[in-house]
């Protein structure tokens, strides 16, 4: 059976109420992996998220989220997110991580 179910990571600012942290108001959107059941997808997302330290590259003022969502809609949603973002959201990738700018 192929995997019908992609895991989002969302990374929200720690202004917006939990409900409200969506694919349209985080601040970074990262593809995670695929899943056949939501509780698949949930639990390989936890175990990313753990071995990636993610969580410790946060901001004190960031958390994280996700979402799973239908594998085919997860091209499209990255795709409009590049397209057409918001001022304060913007795709990124796991294996690029953000570099600080130099003095």
């Amino acid at each position: 059976m192929q995997p019908g179910i992609t895991a989002l990571i969302l990374i929200c600012s720690a202004v917006l109420a939990r409900p409200d942290c969506t694919v349209d108001t985080a601040t970074d959107v990262l593809a995670g992996l695929d899943a056949n059941t939501p509780i698949e997808c949930l639990m390989n997302s936890q175990a990313l998220v753990a071995q990636s330290g993610l969580v410790y590259q946060l901001e004190k003022d960031q958390y994280l989220k996700v979402v799973c969502v239908p594998k085919e809609t997860v091209a499209s949603t990255i795709q409009r997110l590049a397209d057409d973002p918001l001022p304060s959201v913007h795709t990124t990738d796991v294996a690029h991580p953000r570099v600080a700018p130099s003095p």
